[in-house]
């Protein structure tokens, strides 16, 4: 009996390469852009398979969202400190902005990678249908 936790061997290329996207979208560097490293990710995985990245990727790009606004919530009482609180209180918020930058950022970096996988799947159909269209006028 398999489990439904792990993904069938279709299923696993498209994991993979999920992973490896998530892995590059968290570099903490905030010049690195990382379309160039999606890209090469999303040649490895048969244009069939991109929709379900694509989709993916969205998904995660929404619950990150979700989560800044979480921590958008947990500063709601941040006008309440006064420029004297302790010192504790003013360095959790600190570390609250810095976790809704981190968010942040993966958010945007996901939705880049969306993009660059939608460019990447239309230039695979465009492909598909030039050679389709190359085949005809033979």
């Amino acid at each position: 009996m398999t489990s439904t936790l792990r993904p069938s061997p279709d299923e696993w290329d498209v994991v993979s390469a999920i992973r490896q996207i998530k892995v590059l979208a968290r570099r903490l560097d905030p010049e690195y852009d990382c379309s160039s490293a999606v890209g090469e990710v999303l040649t490895r995985v048969e244009p069939s398979e991109r929709k379900s990245i694509v989709q993916e990727l969205y998904h995660l790009a929404l619950r990150q969202r979700v989560k800044v606004a979480t921590l958008v919530d947990l500063t709601t009482g941040l006008e309440e400190l006064a420029s004297y609180a302790e010192r504790g209180e003013l360095e959790e918020a600190a570390m609250l902005f810095d976790d809704m930058a981190l968010q942040a950022r993966l958010g945007s970096q996901l939705l880049k990678a969306v993009v660059l996988s939608r460019v990447s799947l239309a230039g695979a159909s465009m492909g598909a249908q030039g050679s389709s269209m190359e085949g005809s006028e033979r």
